[in-house]
């Protein structure tokens, strides 16, 4: 990515190279933005039962780990995939 996130990158959706869905961007802070996990991308043990958003996962990512961005996409480069990563650079 070449430039720094925005506030017009939340909500944004993000996906791996692959298209296959992470999250959505919940906050930005310049070259980072903090991502809301897709329930299915979350581990188990860490999904809270009440199915409370607030207890959801998030994860960080970093603007250099973005391939490329659209209007309502957000696709990471072949090598970031965040399953299992709490932030990603």
């Amino acid at each position: 990515m070449q430039r720094n996130f925005q506030g017009t990158d939340r909500g944004k959706r993000v996906v791996t190279t692959g298209g296959t869905a992470v999250g959505t961007i919940v906050r930005v802070d310049g070259e980072r933005a903090r991502v809301l996990l897709d329930p299915e991308r979350v581990e188990s043990d860490r999904v809270d039962p009440t199915g409370d958003e607030a207890h959801r996962s998030t994860l960080t990512i970093d603007r250099r780990a973005v391939d490329h961005s659209t209007n309502e996409v957000v696709r990471l480069e072949a090598d970031a995939d965040p399953v299992g990563e709490r932030r990603i650079a």
